[in-house]
């Protein structure tokens, strides 16, 4: 289990939290690995109200969510006061330049928390196009330093977070939850198609910036 930044950093007065990532296409196929997923640990009741739990991993029903836009992040969430963030989108919009559309592929499934220990990430690895993603996320540190933010990790794991899961405090089962999935989900991850990236978003607050990969 690794630790992630993926968290909404919310609104500070004069600024906003922001977060950079590479835009992942939705999928059916991760659709469905996502609520295969929620199955194997979230236990259900039956017709006469039995649970059909198979081991003591899992969590309430209510406290588990897909995730509805898939990514792969490039930055931890970070806040810029309002008036550098048209200059922070032109910048990344510049460094990104050369850089052209690529493809990733799948692994394993992993498990994650945020740095507030409050929310887990259930998902899968990139295991393929992992240099690619790294050309990226070096033009996006640089940016990141030069504006007076935090790097991206420095041993970084990409991965798109399938599904999120609220913690109590000191929760230990995120770990077990991977070994449980690593196991049951091989199949399906072997399945899984290799997918398209070509795009960049950046998010400020309700604001979106979509910027394409291209190689001219």
């Amino acid at each position: 289990m690794r630790v992630v930044g993926e968290e909404d950093a919310g609104h500070v007065r004069g600024g906003w939290s922001g977060h950079v990532y590479l835009k992942i296409r939705r999928s059916t196929q991760l659709h469905k690995l996502a609520l295969a997923c929620m199955d194997a640990i979230c236990p259900r009741l039956d017709e006469n109200r039995t649970s059909n739990a198979k081991s003591a991993d899992v969590f309430d029903l209510e406290k588990v969510r897909t995730i509805e836009e898939p990514h792969i992040s490039l930055t931890r969430p970070f806040y810029l006061p309002e008036h550098q963030i048209a200059g922070f989108v032109r910048e990344l919009e510049a460094c990104l330049g050369g850089l052209g559309p690529f493809a990733v592929g799948f692994g394993q499934i992993s498990t994650y928390v945020n740095e507030r220990q409050d929310r887990g990430f259930v998902a899968v690895d990139v295991d393929c196009g992992e240099e690619s993603v790294r050309r990226v996320l070096d033009r996006v540190d640089r940016l990141m330093e030069k504006f007076g933010q935090r790097k991206f990790f420095r041993v970084p794991r990409f991965h798109i977070s399938l599904l999120s899961v609220d913690l109590a405090p000191a929760d230990s089962e995120m770990s077990k939850v991977g070994a449980t999935l690593g196991a049951a989900m091989g199949e399906e991850i072997a399945h899984l198609a290799a997918m398209r990236i070509d795009e960049v978003e950046c998010i400020f607050g309700n604001k979106k910036f979509s910027l394409g990969l291209d190689e001219k």
